[in-house]
């Protein structure tokens, strides 16, 4: 069993179990799984996380990716529980519970920073056992180009950050990590085997004014 599989059939044991949690099972080697803490005027966190694995040429390529959310703002006056209501399920629980601390005006000053902006946080990691040409360039995202970012040759982990324009500014930064099975500690190369290997990693991190 491979271990996509068997991270599916742990998450169908969580969407049986989790009050909180929505796991989908999708069609072959893949999982998605979503989860938030919800808020009065909206999610306070939500992460997002999909995983697949495809067979490639002589190897198996697999992915992961990732989305973190953190929208924390100064509370509106809670509305009174209508009577005979049924209790909130516990993620909302926990949105009142955060809510509620907020409000006292010595954590608003203390978690202005926090209060003011929202943060963002995006991972996306692919690996591959097939023998590909470019090695781990062969991986990276798509997007880079378009983002007008060149990695270089030989470089395994470079960092990236700018200003965020538009209406919501903010402050964005990527870095990103490049691995052969050269680069690898000669135990997981000799684990390896036969088998070729490349990773690459990329992390966003956004920071934007609410």
């Amino acid at each position: 069993m491979g271990i996509v599989s068997r991270l599916r059939d742990r998450v169908q044991r969580l969407r049986q179990a989790g009050e909180s949690l929505l796991a989908e099972r999708l069609q072959g080697e893949a999982v998605s799984l979503a989860a938030e803490v919800p808020g009065s005027a909206g999610p306070l966190w939500q992460m997002k996380v999909e995983m697949k694995s495809e067979p490639e040429a002589d190897g198996e390529r697999v992915q992961l990716r990732a989305q973190f959310r953190l929208s924390l703002r100064r509370p509106a006056p809670a509305p009174k529980p209508e009577p005979g209501a049924q209790p909130p399920a516990l993620p909302a629980r926990v949105g009142r519970w955060i809510e509620r601390r907020l409000a006292s005006r010595v954590v608003q000053a203390v978690a202005a920073p926090l209060l003011d902006r929202d943060f963002s946080t995006w991972v996306e990691v692919q690996t591959s056992t097939a023998a590909l040409d470019e090695g781990s360039k062969a991986l990276l995202p798509e997007k880079l180009s378009a983002l007008g970012i060149k990695p270089s040759e030989h470089r395994k982990i470079e960092s990236w950050a700018g200003e965020v324009e538009g209406p919501r500014p903010g402050f964005a930064a990527m870095t990103l990590l490049r691995l052969d099975k050269r680069d690898l500690p000669p135990d997981l190369q000799q684990a390896l085997g036969g088998k070729p290997f490349q990773l690459t990693a990329a992390v966003v991190n956004v920071v934007e004014e609410k």
